[in-house]
Order: structure tokens, then C-alpha cells, then sequence
């Protein structure tokens, strides 16, 4: 319902036009008219001036009352010494209906020979019928999008501004596609006085907001009209009295049911301070009541799942006093592979994985050094024992701290594996085989965050030979010469290490790089870690592998669109094809929770699922991000909302990251072409910049890989709504940006900021070139 009532609002003109119009007339070599068909210089007459373009034609019968009163404003400003003119935008298309109109009354007029300077106008400024009058500077910026009431009242009411609050009858097409609205949505005459004069004492201090409401008229079928489509597109309850915030352009609706006195600019203040932002979530079913039955039950709150969000929930809920137990279990790998407390992250995944990196990026500073000063032996080999050892001496005393913990907060570990019975009863298996023993627990509330595991993909012996990044970091020996199959972050971190130390690698990609991720960024670290040593298979997807008598692989593989095949001969073969989630072993489906096609937990804008009482927070729920941070912040929330009277939700949106590629990549927010999908090409600018980072200039690497750029929104002052960077330390670099882009910041705020010299950093506060420009990104100096 979203996507088609902004389908039907939103035409991409901006209220501020890209060339003041004079100029791009000037360019254009245009011309205007007056009665007598004179040619007037567009400058001579508008310069300076208040501008009323009037659009009407010959057949229009309302015209015709409405152009005297038009023209009578305009002999009444002139003769006041106003800078007031009126042009007229006649919208005939037969030459001898358009001049007799034109020689009737005295106007500019712009002329015939212009119909396409006449029809863009109105399509810019999306005028609907006639009589209708836009008013604007002389560079076009838009005063009011329809000012006929305004005009209608003479003279007096000169510059003609829209009224601090208006109807929604009188709400232009341009006001709802192009500006932030704040409605107000009232039953009872009487009742909607307050309101409107608190929007009035509001809408006087503030600029950038449109206020307007409705209340129920009878002869008002245009204001119902919209305040039908408002309504079905914020999905607001029943027919109750609301207050919306509505951005049509950032798909952005705030709804408040509270119309209390100060509600208005409680509201109002709540969204220009980012907070509100924090009371959205997302999700994908309705909220529902979860009230306390009175029954006594083992557990307040029962966490099945012991990885990041689960601890984190765990612990903030017991130190409410709440009774809590979390269930962990790991399910051996198809290698075998198992691990302790913590989950995904700290057993098989961020950390060791970024330690892994370190070990990488080290072997690349040896020989860095050397340019340096420092004499190394820069033919220094990397012993894969030692550091598979350290890495998992770090992880078990996490495990061990985890443990700790969950003691120190009262919270009851449990070692087993859960799957649910009802909605109140847990089913605990003490191991994995048919012999392990069971038995059952109660609890108040579930929360279900027990992640997901590696995908597999079909063909005889490929999962039976391969390992994943389940494995990968506690592997024994050496890997050997290394096939990594596939292209998603996790796939080009364990080849980027993998290379960075040494090891023969080949990532076999079945279509793109970092699926969802900016694909500028991501072909540019192709780039670089074909540069630095990784082989790539584009196009393929692995048929099968075999076990070769001396122990190798041989993996057998064909192209995506043609019939061409290989073989190629490895030590070790790497899945990292995507995740799958541990729900097919919970019995969810047999309590009706709903499910999303791959598995994956739908939930509401809470965490809730669709049984009011069990909720799921981090990768097992449907659409959210599965990173680290986003399940820890979403548990505590979850639980200070359950216990705490808390009522922020999870902010999903503008959520920083970092792919630990060998050139790091942080990102925040959209892509450059998920923000020319959402806002249209015309509405975005890309600043940008190679760079390179001044301790390379020396080393004599990364001379032209590094890059940096901003995509900024130009319909909310280019406002930032991308944050992308690839070079050195990108994580610590962008985890520093993502407050600011939190709080709305634009690109002027970057430019306004005084970096810190010199820094990678600092490039973000120094960025001038548009892509649109045309110019070369490279910089010069430092």
C-alpha cells in the first residue's frame, strides 16, 4: 500500500530547481511576450521579482473571473511599488485560441513557440487544472505551489505565502510529493481548534514543514479525497483523531494517537531530533497485546539461543530481577566442527575472522617496513599452527568470560539443545544423538535468537568434502590451495586472508560481488585483491567434487550462461554461499509462528512473532541486518521494553558496517543505486574522491585504489544519505560517521566539520567533486 500511494504522489520535481531560470531561459535563448506580441527580454521584466506564473487556457469558465481579480493584484502592486509580475503560462494548443487570449488581457505571457518551456513548467510544479498560480523567486524557487486563495484576497496579502496551517483541500500535489507534512487528523469541529493553533504557534518558528489538517466536511470531497490516501498510507487505526508526519520522498511516516495540549510540538520537535526514528522498528506483522495470564511458570524469560543478541537480552532482563535461562547448543558442522558460549561472532566469525585479517594485513606492513628503514627479511613465511592456536586461545577465554557472566547476572545456563512444544513449553535435548536425554521447562516469554548456520549447495560431494567459515578458523593444517566458493562478504574475508598469507586462492563467483552492497565499491575491491594475489572464477557455480587417493580435491564446475566447463585441483574447498536459519529445528511452524519462504522468522516492529508471547531478535528474524551489533542493541531494547517500561524500538535503518576485506570497506546507509531507485536519478549527488593515504605514498601501495563518497539526497538539501569508504582502517573511520548520519546530517555538516590532518578521516571533510561534473576524482597533494 506504501510503495503505490507514493507511487501515485511522487513525480521527482524538486522545490529548489537545479538552474535558476532566468539562467537556463538565458541559455535557451527564450523570450517572452506581452499583448501586442512584443519580444521581451525574460530579465527586464522578472529580476528581482515576486513571480506568479498563471496557468489557464481559452475553455477555462472559472478563468475568467479569476484573471481580472489577477490582474487588478498586479496594477495594485505595481502602483505600491511591489516587485510583483504576473506571467502567463497559457496552456492552449491552437495558435488563434492562444493569441486572442493573450491580446485580452495585460500580461507577460510566455509564447507560443514555447509549448515545451510551457507544458514543463506545469509538469514541474505538477499543476492539475486552471485557474492555478505558482508562486516563485526569479530563480524559481517555490514560494507557494498554489496560490490562488492568496491572490483572491488582494493585494494586502502580498508576498502571497501559504497559510502557516492549511486544509487538505488546499495542500498542493507539489506540497505532499516534494516537503515534509504534518497532518492532523481530527473528528469533531470544536475538538480540532487547540490542535490548529498549536500547529499554528509550531509552523511560525519553523521552516521546512508543512502543516495542514482535516476535519470530516461534507462539501469538502477534495480534502476527504486525501485524507482518505493519508490515512491507508500511514495506516492509521480505525477512524481515531492522529497526528502524522509524513516524507513521501524518504518513505518516512511517523503516526502519534496522543492529541493532548503540547502533542504538536512534542511530536514535531521528537522528529527533527532523530527520536522518532527510535520509536519505528520494522517488521512485517501488526503489533499484538501479550498481557500476563497469572500462571506460574519456570522462567520469566526463556532465551533459546546463546549468541550476541541473546546474551545481551539474557543479561538485561535478569538485571531487572526477572527469573531468565538461555539454552545454547551447536550443532557439529558436516566436518565436525563445534564450539562454545557466544555464537556466531566470537566463535566463527567477527573475531576471529578480524584476527585473521590482522595476520594478513601484518605480512603486507614486512614489507612496508622495509621502505621504512627497517631491515627485515621480507621473504619471512607464516606458520598457520601458531596462528590458528592464538586465535583460539582468545576465543575460548570469551567463552569462558560468557560463562561467567550469565552467573554474575543470574542467568541460568543451560547446555542443550531447545525446540519448543506450546507457546509456554521448552523441549531441552542434552546432545545430539537419539540416546541424549530430554525434558521440558515453562516460561513466561521466549525469545528465539539461535542464528543461522552455512547453506550448502546441491552436487554429489560437495558438502561431504568441503568445509565453511564454521571450520575455517580452527582448522588443523594448513589449508593448502584453496577454491572459495562463492561472493558474499564472509566468501571475500576468508580469501582476502587466505591470500594476505600466503595460501594459493581462488573465489569462484557465481554473478556479482557483495550482493546488496554499493557495486561501485565492491568491483573496486575486486579490484584490488586480484591486484594483491586472489585468483577469481567469474561466471561459475561448482557441479560437484570428488576425493582424489593423494588426499586433493577435484572440484568440477560450469558457467552460469554458456555450456563451457573445468575441473580444478585443490587442498581445501570454502562454502560461503550464504546462511541458512536454525528454525526447521525448533518446531516453530507447529506453533503457527510464520515463517518467511527461507525460513527465516517474521516479526513486528517489537520483535514480536505472530504468537504474541515468543519474539526473535537477530539473524533467525526476516529482513533485519544480521550483524553483531544490530542483535546485541535489539535485545536490550527488547528486554528493557518487556521489563523496564521502556518503549524504544530497534532502528534499523543507518546501521554503519564494515566488509574486513585487504582494503577495508565501511558503509552506511544506501547505495548509490538503491538512492537513485528510491529518490530518481535527477534527485541524488555523488561527491567523491580517490585518495591516497599518506603512509602508502612511502610504502608505494594502494597508489590509486582507495575511494570515498557521499550520496546525498538533493530534495532535503543533499541531505547524506550514503557513506561509503575503501582503504585502511575504514571501520574505525566510519563507526565515528554513523552519529552524525544518524542525526540527519547533510553534506554542508561534512563540510563545516575541520578534519583532523593527516587522516583517512579527514578525505570525508574535503569532497567537491560530483560524479555529475564529470571531473576526475583522483587528488592531488596532500
Amino acid at each position: 500500500e506504501s510503495a503505490r500511494i507514493c507511487s501515485a504522489f511522487c513525480f521527482r520535481f524538486p522545490m529548489e530547481p537545479k538552474v535558476p531560470i532566468l539562467d537556463e531561459w538565458e541559455e535557451e535563448y527564450v523570450q517572452l511576450t506581452n499583448n501586442k506580441f512584443e519580444l521581451i527580454d525574460p530579465s527586464s521584466v522578472m529580476k528581482g521579482k515576486i513571480l506568479a506564473f498563471y496557468f489557464t487556457s481559452s475553455s477555462c469558465v472559472p478563468c475568467r473571473a479569476f484573471v481580472k481579480k489577477l490582474e487588478e493584484v498586479q496594477d495594485a502592486a505595481k502602483a505600491q511599488g511591489k516587485n510583483f509580475e504576473v506571467i502567463l503560462v497559457n496552456q492552449d494548443n491552437d495558435a488563434k485560441d492562444f493569441k486572442n487570449y493573450v491580446s485580452h488581457h495585460n500580461l507577460i505571457a510566455i509564447p507560443f513557440e514555447e509549448k515545451e518551456i510551457r507544458t514543463g513548467l506545469r509538469k514541474r510544479w505538477q499543476v492539475k487544472n486552471w485557474p492555478w498560480v505558482v508562486l516563485t523567486t526569479d530563480t524559481g524557487k517555490v514560494i507557494n505551489p498554489k496560490a490562488n486563495d492568496q491572490i483572491l484576497q488582494g493585494v494586502e496579502k502580498f508576498p502571497f505565502k501559504p497559510p502557516l496551517v492549511q486544509k487538505f483541500s488546499s495542500l498542493a500535489p507539489m506540497t505532499l510529493n516534494l516537503q515534509v507534512c504534518c497532518m492532523a487528523f481530527v473528528k469533531d469541529q470544536t475538538a480540532s481548534l487547540p490542535i490548529i493553533n498549536e500547529m499554528k504557534t509550531v509552523a511560525a518558528k519553523m521552516e521546512g514543514i508543512v502543516f495542514a489538517y482535516y476535519v470530516p466536511d461534507k462539501k469538502d470531497t477534495a480534502g476527504a479525497k486525501i485524507a482518505k490516501k493519508m490515512r491507508a498510507f500511514a495506516q492509521i487505526k480505525g477512524n481515531k483523531d492522529a497526528l502524522l508526519i509524513i516524507d513521501v520522498v524518504g518513505r518516512e511516516k511517523f503516526v502519534s494517537y496522543e492529541m493532548s495540549k503540547g502533542s504538536v510540538s512534542k511530536f514535531v520537535t521528537d522528529y527533527q531530533s532523530g527520536a522518532l526514528n527510535d520509536k519505528k522498528g520494522k517488521g512485517q506483522l501488526p503489533i499484538q497485546d501479550d498481557p500476563d495470564d497469572g500462571k506460574a511458570y519456570d522462567y520469566d524469560l526463556f532465551i533459546i539461543g546463546g549468541g550476541s543478541g541473546g546474551l545481551a537480552c539474557s543479561k538485561a532482563a535478569a538485571a531487572t530481577g526477572k527469573k531468565v535461562a538461555v539454552a545454547d547448543f551447536v550443532r557439529p558442522s558436516p566436518a565436525g566442527t563445534t564450539w562454545g558460549l557466544g555464537g556466531t561472532c566470537v566463535n566463527v566469525g567477527c573475531i576471529p575472522k578480524k584476527l585473521c585479517h590482522t595476520a594478513a594485513l601484518l605480512g603486507e606492513s614486512i614489507h612496508d617496513a622495509e621502505k621504512y628503514g627497517w631491515k627485515v627479511d621480507t621473504k619471512a613465511t607464516h606458520d598457520w599452527k601458531t596462528l590458528i592456536t592464538n586465535v583460539q586461545d582468545h576465543v575460548k577465554s570469551l567463552n569462558e568470560g560468557y560463562v561467567d557472566q550469565l552467573k554474575d547476572k543470574k542467568v541460568e545456563y543451560i547446555n542443550a539443545h531447545a525446540s519448543l512444544v506450546d507457546k509456554h513449553t521448552v523441549k531441552l535435548q542434552y546432545g545430539w544423538g537419539k540416546e541424549a536425554k530430554t525434558e521440558t521447562r515453562t516460561a513466561r516469554r521466549f525469545v528465539i535468537a539461535c542464528g543461522g548456520r552455512p547453506r550448502y549447495p546441491d552436487g554429489p560431494g560437495l558438502k561431504e568434502y568441503s568445509i565453511s567459515s564454521d571450520d575455517i578458523f580452527s582448522l588443523k593444517k594448513h589449508p593448502g590451495k584453496t577454491l572459495v566458493i562463492g561472493a558474499s562478504y564472509v566468501a571475500l574475508e576468508c580469501a582476502g586472508f587466505l591470500a594476505g598469507i600466503g595460501v594459493d586462492t581462488t573465489v569462484m563467483v557465481r554473478s556479482i560481488l557483495l550482493r546488496g552492497f554499493d557495486q561501485q565499491i565492491a568491483n573496486k575491491i575486486g579490484d584490488y585483491m586480484e591486484k594483491t594475489g586472489t585468483k577469481f572464477l567469474k561466471g561459475f557455480t561448482p557441479t560437484k567434487c570428488e576425493k582424489l587417493s593423494d588426499g586433493k580435491l577435484k572440484v568440477s564446475y560450469e558457467a552460469r550462461n554458456s555450456s563451457e566447463t573445468g575441473e580444478m585441483i585443490v587442498d581445501t574447498l570454502l562454502l560461503a554461499i550464504g546462511r541458512v536459519p536454525e528454525t526447521k529445528f525448533l518446531n516453530v511452524d507447529k506453533l503457527g509462528i510464520k515463517l518467511h519462504k527461507g525460513g527465516k522468522i517474521l516479526t513486528a516492529p517489537n520483535e514480536q512473532t505472530s504468537v504474541p508471547n515468543i519474539y526473535a531478535i537477530g539473524d533467525v528474524a526476516y529482513d533485519k541486518l544480521e550483524l553483531t551489533p544490530v542483535a546485541i542493541q535489539s535485545g536490550k531494547l527488547l528486554a528493557a521494553r518487556l521489563y523496564a517500561g521502556n518503549k524504544t524500538l530497534m532502528n534499523y535503518e543507518l546501521v554503519p558496517t564494515t566488509v574486513f576485506t585487504p582494503l577495508e570497506y565501511g558503509a552506511i546507509g544506501l547505495s548509490e543505486e538503491e538512492a537513485q531507485k528510491r529518490f530518481g536519478n535527477e534527485n541524488v549527488e555523488v561527491y567523491h574522491a580517490m585518495y591516497v593515504p599518506l603512509e602508502m605514498f612511502v610504502a608505494k601501495r594502494m597508489m590509486d585504489d582507495c575511494y570515498v563518497k557521499l550520496i546525498c539526497n538533493k530534495l532535503r538539501g543533499e541531505e547524506v544519505v550514503g557513506f561509503h569508504i575503501l582503504g585502511p582502517h575504514a571501520g574505525e573511520v566510519t563507526q565515528g560517521f554513523a552519529i552524525a548520519m544518524r542525526r540527519g546530517a547533510r553534506k554542508e555538516d561534512f563540510d563545516m566539520t575541520v578534519g583532523i590532518h593527516p587522516t583517512i578521516a579527514e578525505e570525508l571533510t574535503t569532497l567537491d567533486v560530483t560524479k555529475a561534473s564529470g571531473e576526475s576524482a583522483a587528488k592531488s597533494g596532500c
